[in-house]
């Protein structure tokens, strides 16, 4: 399926606010950007968040999210009704074996349990509607190797929203989630040290302008969507975009099966 687009920013709706946890780089920053651009008033959280520059219009709250205390004392007063966007994150590649204590400790903390305690004091605090737009990954289904604890805490990310959509409309009628699994995206910073071809991979600004025409498209209560990178010749890195969950890949490729013998 082609992804959406439009000439010019689709309405809101009738949100007038949007949270962007982990709002300050690559994704996130598009997405936070372009939420802007929809005028809607965005509050952006992250570490960095004191950086921004003043020209862009976005309403910085310093989160750090492998720090507990920040997570319990930063506040989410945020405007209401919301978008409220799960982005932050951070990559490994790196056998578990090899994987320090602390490095489990911190990247649990970014991508699980920072996110999940700070969502459920917004949560508690927010009258509603929300709109929750969840930015996972396809590595929380696709074989990878090397990549043990990032696939893991992706596929926990995936299957705690798809869980929370009775809880959230049990609380309002309107609230609503968006579960989105991007392929590989063109941010270097993400993909720190390693070797890659970022022309051939999703360009961030692209992915957030399909993400928001999704999300503002949307009618149920829940809709989930692959955005993967074409690898077709002369369309490398074009969003590929197709509705619905995938099933786990096996841990391996099957083996090939040999046709029956003829006697």
């Amino acid at each position: 399926m082609s992804p959406p687009s439009s000439a010019t920013p689709p309405a809101a709706g009738p949100f007038q606010g949007a949270a962007v946890i982990g709002g300050t780089h690559g994704l996130g920053r598009a997405l936070a950007l372009a939420a802007r651009e929809r005028g809607l008033r965005t509050v952006v959280y992250g570490r960095s968040a004191a950086h921004l520059p003043d020209d862009e219009g976005l309403l910085p709250r310093f989160l750090d999210l492998c720090d507990p205390q920040s997570v319990r004392t930063v506040s989410v007063d945020v405007p209401q009704p919301c978008y409220v966007l799960w982005v932050a994150g951070a990559f490994l590649k790196k056998p578990l074996v090899e994987t320090t204590e602390c490095e489990v400790e911190q990247l649990t903390r970014l991508l699980f349990t920072g996110p999940v305690l700070f969502l459920r004091r917004l949560l508690a605090r927010t009258a509603g509607p929300v709109h929750l737009i969840t930015i996972a990954s396809s590595s929380s289904w696709k074989r990878r190797e090397r990549e043990s604890l990032y696939c893991g805490l992706k596929a926990a990310q995936a299957t705690l929203v798809r869980n929370l959509v009775p809880e959230m409309r049990a609380a309002h009628p309107e609230n609503r989630i968006t579960l989105i699994n991007p392929g590989g995206l063109a941010v270097p910073d993400f993909h720190t040290g390693l070797d890659l071809d970022f022309g051939a991979m999703m360009d961030p600004v692209r992915v957030a302008e399909i993400v928001w025409d999704i999300a503002t498209g949307q009618r149920q209560a829940f809709t989930e969507v692959q955005i993967l990178r074409s690898r077709a010749p002369g369309s490398e890195g074009t969003p590929e975009v197709s509705y619905g969950a995938r099933a786990p890949q096996p841990p391996e490729e099957p083996a090939p099966v040999s046709p029956p013998a003829h006697h």
